[in-house]
């Protein structure tokens, strides 16, 4: 098994590399060697784990930011790589500073080869597809050209359209796609007609089944009509921090609504000095519901202004026991009314639902506790990383 991959995997992970480790390390508990494919900045570096000892070899080449669809050098270095180990698949997790072509490479070296999609880097090389706003693939040459040269991507005219008809080939000629929600899926097959629903299956990722042995407190609703929100996550722009922040505005001379950011905050100054803000500040996987429970908020603000194509933190709430307040768009959606975890507003303008389910919770507490309820058992059908790649092993 070869895995290819746009980073190195353990410098500074984020959900793609933290998905590939979580299947790295059924690998190595179950003694199997595997090979991961990453760029540095000059050279591609080709790792073995195997018997839990790593073994890594320096190739040329090196990392690509331009997006190219092909490169002959380094193609000619994925071709000495296939050469030199044994591997009859090759599982693309990222390609993002790859080129595109390592795939058509792989397919005509008769290896099975699988992509996972992580986000929509597929459809646009700004791959969250937020300028300012998300633009619900919009397929305008024009307009992606104009998109893309205004957040800095040098790209021709012309480009998008070629490149959305060589990924359409891609996906044409890869045996499997793996996707993390149904939401996914569909946008695959609305955008790439020409791939087929038997090819796409819906992997859900799963959680470290450790988390789901912490203990949490069943507490019920606030019965004196405060209310303790948190938002879970990196502190970014797509992660909704701008919404978190209006609702901080409305509420800041409310002593009966706080708030608390349990996640990395990159830039400080955007915080205002309120009483009603705590700061939690970031956590690791391993202890995330040990640090929501101390926390202890009431909702969790899901707050993303794009569709999310999973969720970690959705999960990371749910084995928390704590209920959500989730915009409604993507993978989000389809989890929490799947789940009926929470609530839902809308992700075009989510302040206005937002601040109406405040009022209407702190006059209805009793409401939080049967979302918990719902929440607990919906733990109870987590998938956890065994069950994810379970699923995967047994697609391979």
């Amino acid at each position: 098994m070869l895995y290819v991959i746009d980073q190195k995997p353990d410098g500074y992970p984020g959900g793609i590399e933290y998905h590939l480790l979580d299947i790295l390390s059924v690998f190595i508990k179950k003694r199997l060697p595997v090979h991961i494919l990453f760029p540095e900045m000059n050279s591609l570096q080709l790792r073995r784990y195997d018997d839990y000892k790593i073994h890594e070899v320096s190739y040329g080449g090196g990392r690509l930011d331009d997006h190219r669809l092909r490169d002959a050098a380094i193609e000619d270095v994925f071709n000495t790589v296939l050469d030199d180990i044994d591997a009859d698949t090759v599982h693309f997790q990222s390609i993002r500073t790859l080129p595109l072509s390592l795939i058509e490479i792989a397919k005509q070296r008769k290896k099975k080869v699988l992509m996972t999609l992580h986000e929509y880097y597929f459809w646009c090389i700004n791959c969250i597809m937020l300028a300012p706003e998300f633009c619900w693939f919009r397929e305008d040459e024009e307009t992606c050209h104009e998109c893309l040269n205004r957040n800095g991507y040098k790209v021709q005219k012309g480009f998008m359209t070629e490149r959305r008809k060589y990924i359409e080939h891609l996906f044409r000629i890869i045996d499997r796609v793996i996707v993390p929600s149904a939401y996914v899926r569909d946008v695959l097959l609305s955008l790439y007609p020409g791939v087929s629903h038997d090819k796409c299956v819906v992997i859900e990722l799963g959680v470290d089944k450790e988390l789901l042995r912490t203990n949490i407190r069943k507490t019920p609703g606030r019965k004196n009509g405060s209310l303790h929100l948190a938002f879970l996550g990196n502190f970014l722009h797509y992660k909704g921090n701008r919404t978190f922040l209006q609702l901080m505005k409305y509420f800041r001379n409310s002593d009966a609504v706080r708030f608390s950011i349990i996640g990395n905050i990159f830039d400080p100054s955007l915080l205002p000095s309120n009483k009603n803000l705590t700061i939690a500040g970031g956590y690791t996987r391993d202890k995330i519901v040990k640090t929501i429970n101390e926390v202890s908020p009431d909702l969790i603000l899901l707050l993303s202004n794009w569709p999310e194509t999973f969720s970690y933190t959705l999960s990371e709430a749910i084995a928390s026991g704590v209920p959500v307040v989730a915009t409604d768009g993507g993978a989000l959606r389809e989890r929490v009314s799947k789940e009926a975890v929470g609530f839902l507003v809308p992700i075009e303008n989510p302040l206005p639902r937002t601040v109406e389910l405040i009022e209407d919770v702190r006059q209805h507490p009793e409401v939080i506790g049967y979302f918990r309820e719902r929440v607990w058992d919906a733990r109870k059908r987590l998938k956890t990383v065994d069950d994810m790649v379970g699923e995967i092993f047994a697609l391979y």
